[in-house]
């Protein structure tokens, strides 16, 4: 806790001895009551979830303070902290090489320079960021559903530790170049980078495709705290080539109604660790009025050789989700969920099962 306080502190003071640059606070408190029908003996967690993995209880997930000054044509320099602590940070680090709780109050912490009067916002970030991979992402005020799905899960990182390149290319091409330490990875757990790219390209005014990959060294020949293998979180020591390939499409069925696919395939080359994983999930996403918006999720994850899940498994899952905006700075979310699996996997009151639902009600309050 002392590192949040003190980070926090030092992101008042930056602002406070910097208020003719554009500085910007902000931040967000989640907190959700989950109950699992298939009732898990007491002390027994929601598993396969990356999340919401309280089990008949109230659960602070995340507390978070954003601090950014975004680069401007006057000053073309940026700075980004975003600072969090609840339980989500914790399930975040627990696989960081250097330690589980050594930079789990970090979220995000990057440098930026945009050059002045740069005609393609060419940027570029210096420091720890968000992974570029993948649909969904950490910050719960940005996720069509409240909790994520097992390709999220399993498939993605979440967080980098690098330099990333970000720009247009045309009117309607973007794209990105990363090299970073890897895979969930403040401390480099085996001293080689990864790489990572990303192309997004607008077919018309409703639909948009983007390509992007992660490819590079991943594992390590000694385990973290906990018992991890670098930052990808491999259950076995050693090292293995990994290349991820993620492909988003996202159309905008109408003014209120929008549709994504999310697909991933991964590889793994290793002695130990040696394998694939895929997953594809489908998203619509329906906004009811100006308060109200529901939401449908479906998805497939296969783990085909135990890498990622710790078993041969295949997962399935269909989600519905309900928001509604209270007021400005709150939202309640209501979120009913239905789990599968290609064997005996859920905790239940009966052992493990191969299926479950869930029943999560949230409170998201921004400031």
């Amino acid at each position: 806790m002392r590192a949040v306080v003190t980070a926090g502190a030092l992101a008042l003071v930056a602002m406070a001895s910097a208020q003719q640059l554009d500085w910007k606070l902000n931040g967000y408190l989640d907190g959700y009551y989950q109950y699992d029908f298939g009732q898990p003996a007491s002390g027994d967690n929601v598993n396969g979830r990356g999340f919401d993995i309280a089990q008949n209880r109230f659960r602070l997930a995340n507390i978070e303070l954003d601090v950014a000054k975004l680069p401007t044509t006057k000053n073309p320099w940026g700075l980004t902290l975003q600072i969090y602590g609840g339980k989500n940070a914790d399930l975040i680090h627990v696989a960081e090489p250097g330690g589980s709780d050594k930079y789990k109050f970090v979220r995000q912490a990057y440098v930026s320079f945009a050059p002045a009067g740069s005609t393609n916002s060419l940027q570029f970030d210096l420091g720890m960021f968000d992974t570029w991979i993948g649909y969904e992402g950490v910050d719960t005020r940005l996720q069509d559903q409240y909790g994520r799905s097992f390709n999220w899960t399993y498939s993605e990182p979440t967080y980098e530790t690098g330099l990333r390149l970000t720009g247009r290319l045309s009117d309607k091409l973007s794209g990105g170049l990363y090299v970073v330490r890897g895979w969930n990875e403040v401390e480099d757990g085996n001293g080689s980078p990864s790489l990572g790219a990303t192309l997004t390209y607008a077919l018309d005014a409703k639909t948009t495709v983007t390509l992007q990959n992660h490819y590079g060294d991943e594992g390590s020949d000694r385990a973290n705290d906990v018992g991890l293998s670098g930052g990808i979180g491999f259950s076995k020591a050693g090292l293995a080539r990994v290349h991820l390939l993620d492909l988003i499409i996202s159309h905008q069925l109408a003014s209120n109604t929008k549709i994504a696919l999310n697909i991933d395939h991964a590889t793994a080359v290793g002695p130990a660790n040696d394998g694939q994983w895929n997953g594809e999930v489908l998203y619509l996403k329906h906004q009811i009025n100006q308060k109200e918006s529901g939401g449908l999720r479906l998805e497939r994850f296969e783990d085909k050789d135990g890498l990622r899940a710790g078993l041969p498994i295949q997962l399935y899952s269909i989600t519905a989700g309900y928001d509604r905006a209270v007021t400005e700075h709150a939202t309640l979310r209501l979120e009913l969920r239905r789990d599968f699996a290609s064997q005996d996997f859920f905790n239940s009151d009966q052992g493990l099962s191969q299926s479950r639902t869930t029943l999560a009600m949230a409170a998201v309050l921004k400031f």
